[in-house]
């Protein structure tokens, strides 16, 4: 598991009630949506770019990455870690929550804001 996700495991809100739209992306949503969003846990935040670069915010300390899409996976790469670790994506556009599956099941809830 990538160093950012690790972090946003240990600080992200667990998943409560069944989601009431939740809904799995394919490849295309992943890639669509990723750049209109910012996603947010309790202290962090993360913003994408269309062109793949990524920026994860915690606690005011700005990590930056590549982000593309693999399949139906949304994959991140943090330096100086190498390597890709992919996710599949979930999203509930009722309550604005955006849900990481990491490759065991474990699943990641981050609060979604549109880029201003």
């Amino acid at each position: 598991m990538n160093k950012i996700f690790a972090v946003s495991i240990a600080t992200s809100m667990t998943c409560g009630p069944a989601f009431a739209e939740l809904k799995t992306l394919n490849g295309e949503e992943i890639a669509a949506l990723l750049p209109t969003i910012i996603a947010l846990s309790p202290q962090s935040r993360q913003t994408f770019s269309a062109a793949g670069p990524t920026t994860y915010t915690d606690r005011g300390r700005d990590t930056f990455g590549s982000w593309r899409v693999q399949g139906d996976k949304y994959c991140s790469e943090w330096p100086p870690a190498g390597g890709w670790s992919c996710y599949g994506v979930e999203y509930d556009a009722e309550t604005a929550r955006l849900i990481w599956i990491d490759g065991g099941g474990h699943r990641t809830v981050n609060t979604v804001q549109p880029k201003n």
